[in-house]
């Protein structure tokens, strides 16, 4: 069983993480360092790959604007499940820049974490285990009623 969940749903994950030593695949999706992709963004840019980009912990939304019509996905590496700043950069990307493409998270994330993760932005979660996605997946939609905003509906104050 596949520890991806996308949407909501457990799904096969089609795509290569490529860390920043890694070989490429020959073909098939690719999730590149930022600084691999930006250093040939040329060629990949001309590529019929679907691309996808992965920030780590020092990298900002901003590094990616001038891409985000190239870029199927962006992965956000969380360092450990105590740094909030792939939130913030999931926030921006959503909103400031409006990007519409499959928003990741990957690396250390709790399962308690991907409903808040999900309100900032986040479609897809690369859990570690199948008991983590499994968990995840049940956490996702715990409440009805959501008094903040999110990415994903205005405030319930806005209602009235």
């Amino acid at each position: 069983m596949q520890n991806l969940i996308k949407d909501g749903q457990r799904q096969d994950d089609l795509w290569t993480l490529i860390d920043d030593d890694a070989p490429l695949p020959a073909e098939g999706p690719v999730i590149l360092p930022l600084a691999l992709y930006q250093a040939q963004k040329a060629e990949w840019d001309a590529s019929d790959r679907d691309l996808g980009v992965w920030l780590n912990d020092e990298q900002m939304a901003e590094d990616v604007t001038d891409s985000l019509d190239n870029l199927a996905l962006i992965a956000l590496r969380f360092p450990k499940f105590a740094d909030g700043r792939g939130f913030s950069k999931a926030r921006l990307l959503r909103e400031r820049y409006g990007y519409s493409g499959e928003l990741r998270a990957i690396g250390d994330f709790l399962p308690d974490q991907v409903f808040y993760m999900g309100r900032c932005g986040i479609n897809a979660f690369a859990c570690r285990t199948e008991d983590e996605a499994s968990i995840a997946l049940a956490l996702l939609a715990p409440f009805s009623v959501r008094y903040q905003g999110g990415t994903d509906s205005t405030p319930l104050f806005e209602h009235r």
